[in-house]
């Protein structure tokens, strides 16, 4: 119902084109005072948009068929100067909509009675109340009286009853159906207001913890994440961001937690959970782009890819529906799954350049150690081998912070030769030529250097970095 300024391509066909339903078709008719133009038929997923099909106009008419129903979900038309119309698709698939092209997107018109013409109505309606809010907000800044305050007030609690009347009216009409699921899912919902408790020092404080925990625990409640149909909507995908990014504290061991809680809540319904799933699995792959650590500050998201591996892509049922990406998954998922951020680290035999052998935390800094994994004939450990050794002598962090670096390999003077020629000398510079650690099976040696960092509990906690993002995390 307004310009297409850009159109997000993201979805998978196998998501896309898969259906639950046979023995249905749908036929949307399309009329138009064009004659000729193209016309194209988009469907919401997650929030972004691909298009499905296109025609053009016979004489003002198009004809939308197949011979497998569509998902249930919020569609858009999509005419070839830009203007597109939302349009809903439910369980009857069998509809005409007349679209007067010069004047939208007002002179849209459905069948009476229609679920395709509650929602055209309802979308109309709520975008002029979204229009007057921001209205009243610009004329109650204007007008700093109490009286003026107080009639912008009551209209504004007017609109937001009339908004909910509407809802709740859709819901009574069309009970369970793609109308109700939609306006339902719209609503974000809201805590009762925070009470102070007598005699409390910090309400502040208080109020703030209240709050997090409120929405933490109930945004979703208005959204069925076990209904497949919650998928294709404009807003579910910008919800889980919100949730994920603003709402949540930015630190794995909160994010993760609630993440596979959004998936357990998806697993009632098996369409469901493959597509947070794959949601979850995209969501934490995100840490792989360069420059997402700077963005994020995140370490231990990878974490989610583990846990879902285990629950959901090793299942058979998975694997035979999604052998693709479930192989993908479960061969990362192991690769990680024995040093992942939180974990303790594990305290393997390492030996010196005079072959004796120590355990990894006798080797340890006080306060955090810098373990590398690396190759000698390894191009990107030639170059950020030396880039950690120069972290590890920054005066501040002597004694606090300890590079131990073990070289995969069991040729002693490769070793020694990459020590001399790339400085790393002042690293505790390590090997196992007897191979007694299983180094390759305790740690993730993926990706060489592997950069694994430890606290002084012992625990992991930051994995596979870059040498610059070193200083930052130490900072943070």
């Amino acid at each position: 119902m307004k310009k297409v300024i850009s159109i997000v391509l993201v979805l998978a066909a196998v998501v896309l084109f898969s259906c639950t339903a046979t023995g249905k078709k749908y036929d949307i008719e399309i009329t138009s005072p064009l004659q000729s133009d193209s016309i194209y038929l988009g469907r919401y997923y997650l929030g972004k948009v691909h298009f499905i099909d296109s025609l053009k106009l016979n004489k003002g008419v198009a004809h939308f068929k197949g011979n497998k129903p569509l998902k249930e979900g919020v569609y858009l038309l999509v005419f070839p100067d830009g203007n597109y119309v939302d349009m809903l698709v439910g369980d009857k698939q069998n509809f005409k909509v007349n679209i007067d092209t010069t004047n939208m997107p007002f002179n849209v018109k459905f069948e009476a009675g229609s679920q395709q013409e509650a929602f055209y109505n309802y979308s109309m309606e709520y975008f002029e109340m979204k229009r007057r809010f921001r209205e009243l907000g610009g004329m109650a800044i204007a007008d700093t009286t109490a009286e003026g305050h107080e009639k912008y007030e009551a209209e504004a609690k007017s609109i937001v009853e009339k908004q909910k009347h509407l809802v709740d009216s859709l819901k009574a009409k069309f009970p369970g159906k793609m109308i109700s699921v939609f306006v339902g899912g719209m609503d974000v919902p809201e805590p009762e207001p925070f009470k102070v408790p007598e005699n409390c020092t910090n309400p502040d404080s208080l109020q703030r913890a209240y709050y997090y925990a409120y929405f933490r625990d109930n945004f979703f409640d208005n959204i069925d994440l076990g209904d497949e149909r919650s998928y294709y909507t404009p807003y579910i995908g910008q919800r889980l961001e919100m949730y994920l990014n603003r709402i949540l504290v930015q630190k794995y061991d909160s994010i993760v937690p609630q993440a596979m809680k959004l998936y357990e809540r998806s697993s009632v319904s098996d369409s469901a959970a493959r597509i947070m799933a794959n949601y979850l699995v995209a969501y934490t792959t995100r840490y792989d782009i360069p420059g997402f650590f700077e963005e994020r500050k995140i370490m231990g998201l990878d974490n989610i890819m583990v846990e879902l591996a285990d629950r959901y892509y090793q299942t058979d049922k998975t694997i035979k529906a999604d052998s693709i990406i479930a192989k993908k998954v479960i061969e990362k998922a192991n690769k990680i799954r024995n040093c992942m951020v939180g974990d303790t680290a594990r305290n393997i035999p390492v030996a010196t350049l005079d072959g004796e052998y120590h355990r990894l935390y006798d080797l340890s800094g006080s306060d955090y150690t810098i373990f590398v994994l690396y190759e000698p004939d390894c191009d990107h450990c030639k170059v950020r081998l030396p880039k950690v050794a120069e972290f590890c002598k920054i005066p501040a962090l002597q004694g606090k912070v300890k590079g131990v670096a073990l070289c995969m390999t069991d040729d002693k003077a490769k070793m020694e030769q990459f020590i001399s020629e790339h400085g790393t000398a002042n690293l505790t510079n390590v090997w196992d030529p007897d191979r007694i650690s299983e180094y390759w099976s305790k740690y993730d040696t993926s990706e060489t250097p592997m950069i694994v960092v430890i606290d002084k509990d012992h625990r992991i906690v930051a994995r596979n970095i870059e040498p610059e993002q070193l200083f930052q995390w130490i900072k943070l």
